[in-house]
């Protein structure tokens, strides 16, 4: 169950920009006229890494730990620089409501050498505090750490209501991961794009889980859109969806699926740039 919470995605759609121009240059050549330099190769997309934490709540500390989050967890994340977050939970309604993902940025690694960012921020009686309080809330909890897919993925637009996401955790096949990466980005992608989907995210495991693992995330704005059925089928029809399926089994070991619906009052987004 836990395996469910890679999600980047979301936090990965919802903040970075896909794709980088091409450039082309051109220059004089004597007297005979310009001459077209060849366009110069794609730049490689930029990875970005996040931290996602699993947290397994209490079942009887549910609403005090959401307002333990709200009051004390998110401002000292805040002032201690976290730059966005985002919360879903599971069990909404198919599933463990009691597990939470959380999902952060990670700027660089040497960030890990320093302290825990609760011990940064508290000291002394405070710090002990603010620990046993969030000892007593939370039964388990688990990190690891997943790098974006960007080209892979069609950010939400800016004003997008983000109601929740269809979480596909992926187990490809050893050896496997060019072949897929290619599946989502020449055959599914322009399916989605045609269709119009609200976004849809990648993500793959790196450290602390299954480095065979991806993670895709099509995100709806209602649960009625569900009710519409597969946007492949909406778009293609039943025989050429069940075609375009059939492309990446050789890739797949196993596929598992969730609902997860965002918590907007336990996220909070970047600040804007002045």
């Amino acid at each position: 169950m836990k395996r469910l919470f890679w999600l980047s995605l979301a936090a990965a759609a919802l903040a970075l920009a896909i794709g980088l121009p091409l450039a082309a240059q051109g220059r004089a050549n004597g007297g005979r006229g310009a001459a077209t330099q060849p366009a110069a190769a794609p730049s490689p997309t930029p990875r970005h890494w996040y931290s996602v934490n699993v947290v397994t709540v209490k079942r009887e500390s549910v609403e005090e730990w959401r307002e333990f989050t709200r009051t004390q967890t998110i401002p000292m994340q805040q002032r201690g620089g976290v730059k966005s977050r985002d919360t879903y939970q599971s069990g909404a309604p198919f599933g463990d409501g009691l597990t939470y993902g959380i999902v952060t940025p990670i700027d660089k690694f040497e960030d890990y050498d320093k302290p825990p960012l609760v011990a940064r921020m508290l000291s002394g009686d405070a710090l002990r505090t603010y620990q046993q309080k969030n000892a007593q809330l939370v039964a388990s909890n688990h990190m690891f750490a997943i790098q974006d897919r960007a080209e892979l993925s069609i950010p939400p637009a800016s004003m997008a209501k983000v109601r929740g996401v269809i979480l596909s955790d992926v187990t490809i096949v050893g050896g496997h991961a060019e072949q897929y990466e290619a599946y989502i980005k020449n055959d599914l992608l322009p399916v989605l794009k045609k269709g119009n989907v609200l976004g849809y995210s990648v993500s793959r495991t790196v450290f602390g889980g299954n480095a065979n693992e991806y993670h895709t995330a099509q995100y709806f704005e209602s649960y009625g859109d569900i009710d519409k059925g597969p946007l492949t089928v909406r778009v293609l029809g039943q025989a050429a969806s069940q075609a375009l399926a059939a492309k990446s089994t050789p890739h797949i070991a196993s596929i598992q699926r969730t609902i997860l619906r965002y918590v907007p009052e336990l996220s909070f987004a970047p600040k804007p740039t002045s």
